[in-house]
């Protein structure tokens, strides 16, 4: 395990030390690159400094040639050299930066170098350090060096698609819509075939049989939910009817009871009730005279008070009638 590991160190080591070479072989090339560039620039600027400052000089024996007056060759003279002295001063600050930009490139080409020696002496002394500790370890390490390079290979030829949950997700989506889509093209096609071509003569009979058998059941079930309302709604109309005799009844028993209280209560109604039983009587003996006792002490008991409900049926009533009453009874002239 111990070798595993020190074989995945230096492994990892050598990795990373072939990193950065590159990047600082990389580096050296773009600042090698950037150097001689600013270099060519330089000395492109070089030459047209010098190209500007010898021009003065022909001027001048140009103009000593031309036969010019002379304030006019003066003044010229003077503002060609002041804009020559400003060109001047100009290149020359442009040469200055220029310079120091290449003393910066220098410094850093110097500071690469040496960088670039320092890793070249850590390789020579990681090296020996291998051949140090054996050809077993190196053995081991080239190994594991020659799996790794084999398995990249083989991921190489069946590449893996290394997929975030957002892409799973969208690839499922993607999916779901195009099952969708052939569902709904599906019903349209049915869809479309149903209604342009006609069912055939004996697929459509039994739709229309199967349609008219629903249909009559339905028609069953109705005319039995008509009867068993008709049943509750007679029902009902019976019960009514009962109820409004009852009540009427009840009124009607009601009324009675009332007259007869108040009739038996009224002091009136007690005094024409006892000449009504006063005639009653009188008139059963004219229809019967041979068995009227005109003896002023016979008691008369009315038989004829016990057919009538009132309440004094259950009362022994005496009565003993007047002359008057008599004569009156008798059709005699008094």
């Amino acid at each position: 395990e111990q070798l595993a590991e020190k074989d995945q160190y230096i492994s990892r080591l050598q990795e990373a030390l072939r990193l950065e070479r590159e990047k600082l072989q990389s580096r050296f090339n773009q600042q090698g690159a950037e150097l001689r560039r600013r270099e060519q620039h330089i000395n492109r600027m070089r030459d047209k400094l010098s190209q500007f400052t010898d021009r003065p000089r022909d001027r001048g024996l140009v103009e000593i040639l031309n036969a010019l007056p002379k304030p006019a060759g003066r003044r010229e003279a003077m503002s060609r050299a002041a804009k020559a002295d400003a060109k001047d001063q100009a290149l020359q600050l442009m040469l200055e930066r220029r310079e120091a930009e290449l003393r910066e490139a220098m410094k850093l080409r110097h500071s690469l170098t040496t960088l670039l020696h320092a890793l070249r002496n850590d390789m020579h002394q990681l090296v020996q350090s291998e051949q140090s500790l054996g050809d077993h370890v190196t053995g081991g390490v080239v190994l594991e060096w020659s799996q790794v390079q084999k398995r990249l290979r083989e991921l190489q030829e069946q590449p893996v698609a290394m997929r975030t949950d957002q892409e799973k997700l969208l690839a499922q989506l993607e999916q779901e819509l195009g099952q969708n889509r052939e569902l709904v093209r599906v019903q349209q096609q049915l869809l479309q075939d149903s209604v342009n071509s006609p069912l055939p003569d004996p697929l459509l009979d039994s739709y229309y049989l199967e349609e008219w058998e629903r249909l009559q059941d339905r028609w069953v079930e109705l005319k039995r939910q008509r009867r068993s309302f008709q049943q509750e709604r007679q029902a009902f109309t019976d019960a009514a009817i009962r109820l409004g005799h009852e009540r009427c009844l009840f009124e009607q028993q009601k009324a009675a009871v009332l007259k007869q209280h108040f009739l038996d209560s009224s002091p009136i109604t007690k005094t024409s009730l006892s000449n009504r039983r006063e005639s009653t009587a009188l008139g059963d003996l004219v229809m019967a005279p041979d068995s009227l006792c005109l003896s002023p002490c016979a008691p008369i008991t009315p038989s004829s008070e016990g057919s009538e409900g009132t309440p004094w049926s259950d009362q022994k009533v005496v009565m003993t009638p007047s002359t008057p009453e008599l004569y009156s009874a008798l059709q005699l002239p008094y």
